[in-house]
C-alpha cells in the first residue's frame, strides 16, 4: 500500500481501444507512455513486445476477441521512499486490464453532445498538463461541474485564457471550411486520435491549423467535435448556451468516415 501511485498519483497510463482483438495504434500509445516515463524519471520493467503479448493474452482469456474492448495500461509509481522528489527505491509495477467497450449511444453521434465551459483552468506552466497520469482531479471536477449544469462534458481553457481541451478529449472546430484545433502549447495531452485526424486532414486536402485562440473562436465555430481513443470522433451540438449550427456538419461527417476507414484498414476489421 506504499506505492507512489496511491500516495501521490505518481503513475502514468494509456487507454487503448481494440477492435475484434486488435488494438488501434498500440505502438503510439506505448511511445507516449515512454515519453511520460522520461519526464517522471521512471522506466517500465517490461518491453513493448512483452506488453503487446500480455494484451493479446488478456483479450483472448477474457473473450474479447470478437468485440470492441477498453484496454488500460497503467505503470504504477513504484514503492515510496517518502516525499523525496522522483526518487524510487525499486521498480514500478505494471497493471493491464481489459473489458468490453460500449460506445456512447447512437444519438450522441447523430445529434451531438453538450459542453459546459468550465471555470477550472489548465496550467500552461505545469509539465503534468501534457502527461497522462493518474492524477485526474481537475478533469473530474470539471466534468462534475458540467454534469451539475446539465451538460455532457466541459471545455477547459488555459490559465492564459486559450482553448485547451475537454475533460478527456481533444477539441476540434470548423470555421470557414478550415479545421482548427488548439496548439500543443495550450496545456493538454495531445491525443493519438487527434494525431490521426490531423494526418487524415493533410492526406485528404482538408485545411487544418493548430491555433492559440480564446473562447470566442469556439463560440463562433461552424462545427465542433471531440476526439479520443474510445469515442473516436464525437460531434458537439451545444457549447455553453450556444447551439452549434452544424451538428454533425459536413466536415465533421467526412472526418468520421475517414477515421472509421483508417481504423478498419489498420485493424483489419470491416
Amino acid at each position: 500500500m506504499d506505492d507512489r501511485a496511491l500516495l501521490y498519483g505518481d503513475s502514468v497510463f494509456e487507454t487503448v481501444r481494440s477492435y475484434s482483438g486488435t488494438p488501434f495504434r498500440l505502438w503510439r500509445h506505448l511511445q507516449r507512455m515512454d515519453d511520460a516515463c522520461r519526464v517522471l524519471r521512471v522506466r517500465s520493467p517490461h518491453s513493448h513486445k512483452e506488453i503487446t503479448a500480455a494484451i493479446a493474452m488478456l483479450l483472448d482469456a477474457n473473450g474479447l476477441m470478437e468485440c470492441d474492448a477498453r484496454i488500460r495500461i497503467t505503470l504504477l509509481g513504484g514503492p515510496s521512499a517518502g516525499p523525496k522528489g522522483l526518487q524510487r527505491p525499486g521498480p514500478p509495477g505494471l497493471l493491464v486490464t481489459a473489458r468490453p467497450y460500449e460506445p456512447p449511444p447512437g444519438s450522441s453521434y447523430e445529434d451531438g453532445i453538450s459542453l459546459a465551459v468550465s471555470g477550472i483552468k489548465r496550467n500552461t506552466s505545469s509539465p503534468a498538463s501534457q502527461l497522462k497520469t493518474s492524477n485526474y482531479l481537475d478533469s473530474l471536477l470539471a466534468r462534475q461541474e458540467a454534469f451539475d449544469r446539465g451538460a455532457d462534458d466541459a471545455v477547459m481553457l488555459t490559465t492564459a485564457g486559450n482553448l485547451a481541451e475537454a475533460t478527456s478529449s481533444n477539441l476540434f472546430m470548423v470555421r470557414d471550411d478550415e479545421l482548427l484545433t488548439p496548439n500543443v502549447g495550450c496545456a493538454f495531452l495531445p491525443g493519438i486520435t487527434r494525431e490521426a485526424v490531423i494526418e487524415l486532414a493533410l492526406e485528404h486536402g482538408i485545411p487544418c491549423r493548430e491555433v492559440m485562440e480564446g473562447l470566442d473562436t469556439l463560440m463562433g465555430a461552424d462545427e465542433v467535435f471531440l476526439t479520443n481513443s474510445m469515442v473516436e470522433v464525437l460531434p458537439v451540438r451545444v457549447v455553453g448556451t450556444r447551439t452549434v449550427p452544424g451538428c454533425p456538419g459536413p466536415l465533421t461527417s467526412e472526418i468520421v468516415g475517414l477515421y472509421k476507414e483508417l481504423v478498419a484498414s489498420e485493424t483489419h476489421t470491416s
